[in-house]
């Protein structure tokens, strides 16, 4: 086994960690972790400073031998393992089990740093927002149906995940004058937010003004919000309908005010192969990667 060092490199700060050096040098940039520089100029962590952030950030060293540390001394430069919650999903990435289980316990900076690092992959905003956020909360949402989570963990993970997608769709900036304006919402009796603010992420990186119009929204206002906006998009996202025949007859009401040059996606779990065949629309969309295609091709032929 190796010696204890005094000082370490971010590259092997990284590896005790098991997250890139791009990240720790980051951190260490920020503040986060205290950090010494080298005569040329080169970024040092102490083992002092590396306890202060462990401490701080309520993480533990995966790897500590990589820093050659012996076992008396793992309870200096680590805390006790933190049991983190194993929540199911689809995603069976490593990063996709790690986001999850971040979101579960409420660890907001550590999901937006995952977000980022898929980013800096070249990674788009949607992409990332599909293959991470709707993927937790398809996995916290099962674990709470079938009780392995507490009502407020999953409301606190819906927020922390409406936070990152919010600042997600800050990084877009403004869009052109002449952008093509889509408008959307999630119908009368759907309780989820986010599915539509996803939406609208994706219709914004794809170059629509996109604007979404929230949830539980009756479509009746969604036809006065039309003639408002006289946008060449209408979007619906739909994840609960409560009752059927009625949510088909505003449907339907709702497309047949839309002029011929006007678009009508829908798309969301609710409307399965029963529902979806009643209803009036364009397109249905069943991903925001099938969603951004199709805008790319519809914003083209404007």
């Amino acid at each position: 086994m190796t010696s204890p060092l005094t000082q370490y490199s971010p590259k092997q700060i990284a590896t005790s960690l098991q997250v890139s050096e791009s990240s720790v040098k980051r951190w260490c940039d920020q503040g986060v972790i205290p950090t010494v520089r080298t005569v040329g100029g080169h970024r040092r962590i102490t083992l002092s400073g590396l306890r202060k952030f462990l401490e701080s950030t309520n993480r533990n060293l995966v790897e500590p031998r990589a820093l050659g540390i012996a076992d008396s001394e793992l309870e200096i430069a680590s805390k006790p393992m933190v049991r983190r919650p194993a929540i199911r999903g689809a995603g069976t990435e490593p990063v996709q089990h790690e986001f999850r289980s971040a979101l579960a316990l409420g660890e907001e900076q550590r999901c937006l740093e995952i977000l980022h690092e898929r980013l800096a992959l070249g990674w788009t905003r949607a992409e990332v927002s599909e293959d991470l956020i709707t993927d937790a909360m398809r996995g916290l949402g099962d674990a709470w149906d079938c009780g392995e989570l507490e009502v407020y963990q999953e409301r606190r993970s819906c927020n922390i995940c409406a936070r990152l997608i919010q600042d997600l769709r800050e990084q877009i900036g403004p869009l052109p004058d002449s952008a093509p304006v889509a408008i959307g919402a999630a119908p009368e009796s759907d309780p989820y937010q986010l599915p539509s603010a996803l939406v609208e992420l994706a219709l914004r990186e794809s170059g629509w003004n996109a604007i979404n119009l929230g949830n539980d929204l009756p479509l009746s206002s969604l036809v006065q919000a039309v003639q408002d906006y006289q946008p060449k998009m209408v979007w619906l996202s739909v994840t609960s309908v409560s009752n059927a025949d009625q949510f088909v007859r505003e449907q339907n009401m709702l497309a047949d005010t839309l002029s011929e040059d006007v678009l009508m996606i829908v798309g969301g779990r609710a409307l399965d192969d029963k529902l979806r065949p009643r209803l009036r629309y364009t397109a249905h969309c069943d991903s925001l990667r099938h969603l951004i295609e199709l805008a790319e091709i519809l914003k083209r032929s404007r």
